[in-house]
This record gives structure tokens, sequence and C-alpha cells, in this order.
């Protein structure tokens, strides 16, 4: 299993790149070469620094409050299966689609205001204008992600298959906070 270290510089590395992209993806749009914002990866790359631990945290959280499967039946270990208690699965997507979803996008908008902004009263103003139409673009892949994740991904593996899957999703975060 990775350590929280290699995830978190993993996660930093990852939504960095994903900045950069995004960044070269909308100069494309441009009639004029822009420099590469340097800022804005530094930016990226401290909500990987914040979000990976934090991410690490809420799925162990998740896992030992709602365990994914049934615990070990005499039949099951017999034949190497084990049966999911779908109860908990619903429970966990629920609270990480909302709860979970909700702090990690707040955690990235001021991530990417707090040195433009320099005042904690205007990042909650950004948190609130923004939070909603962050958390209902998530809503179009994070559900099935999630789903997947809860089925078949050990909790410690669940970050590092995030930030696989987040690469696209900080693209698009990237592009929309650039708005």
């Amino acid at each position: 299993m990775p350590s929280l270290l290699a995830i978190t510089i993993q996660s930093a590395l990852l939504k960095a790149v994903a900045n950069i992209t995004a960044q070269i993806i909308n100069q494309r749009n441009l009639a004029v070469a822009v420099p590469i914002d340097w800022n804005r990866v530094v930016e990226f790359a401290v909500f990987g620094v914040i979000s990976a631990p934090l991410i690490s945290f809420w799925q162990q959280f998740l896992e030992e409050t709602f365990p994914t499967q049934l615990s070990a039946e005499p039949s099951s270990q017999k034949t190497g299966t084990a049966r999911l208690k779908w109860t908990n699965i619903i429970l966990k997507l629920t609270l990480d689609q909302t709860i979970g979803l909700f702090v990690t996008n707040a955690a990235f908008i001021v991530c990417t205001s707090a040195t433009r902004l320099q005042s904690g009263q205007l990042i909650l103003r950004e948190v609130d204008a923004r939070i909603w139409s962050i958390v209902k673009a998530g809503w179009k892949i994070w559900p099935a992600m999630a789903l997947v994740n809860f089925i078949w991904v050990p909790w410690k593996w669940r970050v590092v298959v995030n930030s696989i899957v987040g690469f696209g999703w900080n693209i698009v975060l990237s592009l929309l906070s650039t708005r």
C-alpha cells in the first residue's frame, strides 16, 4: 500500500500537471501566446498537498464506519468471495458525494483563490459563489467513480485511483476556475 507521503506527492504532481495542461488548452483558444501562470500551477499543487491527506483520512473513516463487506463468514472464506453490504455502500456514497465533495471542493476554491483575495471574508464569498456549480459538475462523474472505488478498490488505494481519474477532473476544474 502506498504511504501517505507518496500519495500526497503524486496528488500534487498530478494536479500541477493538470493545471499546466488546462493552461495549454486555454492558450490554443487565444490569438496571442500567454506564458504559463506558475502561480496557478503552485495553487493546484498546494491543493494536491492538502487534499490527498484529507481524502485519505475521509476514505479511512468511511470504510471503518461503514465497511463495504460483511464480516468474513465461513462459507465466503472457502470460496474466496465476500458479500457486499449494500446499505453501507449507499451510505458511503451519499456521504462522500455530499459532505466529502463539498469539503474537498471548498478546499479547492480556498487553495486557488487565497493568494489573489487575501481576505478570509472574500475567500468565503468566493466559496459561496462557486461551490454549488463545482459540486453539481462533480456529480456528473464522481458518483460512478466513488461506487467503483467503494465496491472494488481497497480504501488505502482509493486516493491513488481518485488522483488518476482526478487528473481529467482537475483539467476541468482549472478551466472552470479561469472563467
